[in-house]
C-alpha cells in the first residue's frame, strides 16, 4: 500500500545594473512599492495588453524595468503588474471563464500543481524557442525562470555575531536564541526547513517525511509571531523591528542592503528554489504571452535579470558567459553538501494535500 505523505504514520537587453548604478536604480523603484496591489483601472483591452502577476514588493518593480516592461515594448502590449499569485484565485478565474490573469510568477509547487489541475496553457514551444537552452526541466505547461534561495534573516545591529542563530537547528534553538520569530504560511521551502532544523542533511531531504516536518513545526509554532503572506514582509517585518529572526531570500536582502538597511540573512546552508512562469488557462493574449515568456529566456535578459538583482540565478546555459563577478560571488554550489535544492516534482505529486494540512495546523492552537 503506498503511503499517503499526508497522514499522521526586463528594451536594453545587454545592460546590467550593478554598483552605484544600481543602487540608484533600486532606491528609485522603492517608492514604489507601497503602491496598492491591484490591477490599473482603465486596463488595456485584452488585444493589447497583458497582466503580469509576481510576488509584489522592490524585487518585482526592479524586475518589472529590468526585463518585463523591456519585452512588453518589444512585443507591442501594455503590461501591467499585478501581485500576490493565489492557485484558488486562478481557479476561480479559469472555472468562471472570466480570466484576468495573463502570466504569473510561481513557486515550482504552485506551477506543476496548476498544471495538473489544467489550469494553466501548454507552452507554445514554437514560439518559446529559447527554452531548448534551459538547465532545468521544461514542463507542459510551465517554465523556470530563474532561481533564488532562502536563509536566516536579522539585522545585525541589535544583533551582532553570536547572537544569531546561522543554522536551522539554532533558529529552532529560542533558548540558546531568543527572540520573535517568523516563518513563510505555506508549507513549500518551510517543511524543508523544519526537518533540516530536526537534523536531516539537506540532500537527503525528499521524499519528505511530513510527519517528522510537522512534529518539528510543533516544537516551533509557540515562538513564530508571525506566519507571513506577502514576500516583501519578509525583510519589511524586520526593518521595522517586529521580529527578530526569519526565513528570508538573498535576493530581498541585498536588494534592501543597496537601499541602506540594516538586514542580513546567514545562508552558509541555503534552501534553493526555481521560480516558474506559466500563462493563465483561457488568456485572450495567448500569443503575446507566449513571446513574453520567450523573451525572459533569452540569454541577455536572463543575465540582465541576474546582473541587476544578485541573489537570483540564471537557468539558461548561454546566460553564464555574461554574469558579473558580483553575481558569482554569491551564487551557491549546488553540488556543495550544504545546499539543498527544492524537488518541484515531489510538491507536485503533494502540494494540494501537504497545503491542507499546513492550513488546518496553522488554525489550531
Amino acid at each position: 500500500m503506498q503511503h499517503d505523505p499526508t497522514k499522521n504514520s526586463r528594451r536594453n537587453p545587454t545592460s546590467t545594473v550593478q554598483g552605484p548604478s544600481r543602487r540608484r536604480f533600486l532606491t528609485g523603484v522603492a517608492a514604489a512599492v507601497s503602491a496598492p496591489a491591484i490591477i490599473a483601472s482603465g486596463k488595456a483591452s485584452a488585444a493589447d495588453s497583458l497582466v503580469f502577476v509576481g510576488w509584489g514588493g522592490t524585487q518585482q518593480k526592479a524586475y518589472d524595468q529590468i526585463c518585463l516592461q523591456p519585452l512588453a515594448k518589444e512585443i507591442g502590449v501594455t503590461l501591467i503588474n499585478a501581485y500576490g499569485p493565489d492557485l484558488a484565485k486562478l481557479k476561480a478565474q479559469v472555472t468562471a471563464g472570466k480570466v484576468e490573469w495573463d502570466i504569473m510568477s510561481l513557486t515550482g509547487a504552485m506551477a506543476l500543481g496548476a498544471q495538473r489541475e489544467k489550469l494553466l496553457e501548454p507552452i507554445d514551444y514554437s514560439i518559446v524557442t529559447n527554452a531548448s537552452d534551459l538547465t532545468l526541466p521544461k514542463h507542459e505547461a510551465c517554465l523556470p525562470w530563474y532561481l533564488y534561495w532562502g536563509g536566516i534573516g536579522y539585522d545585525p545591529k541589535r544583533h551582532p555575531p553570536g547572537k544569531f542563530p546561522t543554522t536551522w537547528p539554532e533558529f529552532w534553538d529560542v533558548k540558546r536564541f531568543p527572540g520573535r520569530r517568523a516563518l513563510r504560511n505555506r508549507p513549500d521551502e518551510i517543511l524543508e526547513v523544519a526537518l533540516l532544523a530536526d537534523g536531516v542533511q539537506p540532500k537527503q531531504l525528499y521524499p519528505l517525511d511530513v510527519d517528522r516536518a510537522f512534529r518539528s513545526l510543533d516544537r516551533i509554532k509557540p515562538h513564530i509571531t508571525h506566519w507571513i503572506a506577502q514576500t516583501q514582509q519578509t525583510v519589511s517585518l524586520i526593518q521595522s523591528n517586529e521580529i527578530d529572526f526569519n526565513y528570508v531570500y538573498k535576493g530581498r536582502v541585498l536588494a534592501a542592503q543597496e537601499e541602506g538597511a540594516s538586514i542580513e540573512i546567514a545562508d552558509e546552508y541555503p534552501l534553493v528554489s526555481t521560480t516558474l512562469v506559466a500563462v493563465a488557462r483561457g488568456t485572450r493574449n495567448k500569443k503575446a504571452a507566449m513571446q513574453l515568456l520567450n523573451g525572459l529566456l533569452r540569454p541577455d535578459m536572463q543575465a540582465a535579470f541576474v546582473n541587476g538583482l544578485p541573489g537570483t540565478g540564471i537557468v539558461t546555459r548561454a546566460a553564464a558567459s555574461k554574469l558579473s563577478p558580483a553575481v558569482l560571488k554569491v551564487l551557491p554550489d549546488p553540488t556543495s553538501p550544504k545546499v539543498a535544492i527544492n524537488n518541484d516534482d515531489w510538491w507536485a505529486d503533494n502540494y494540494q494535500k501537504v497545503a491542507l494540512r499546513f492550513k488546518e495546523w496553522l488554525l489550531v492552537g
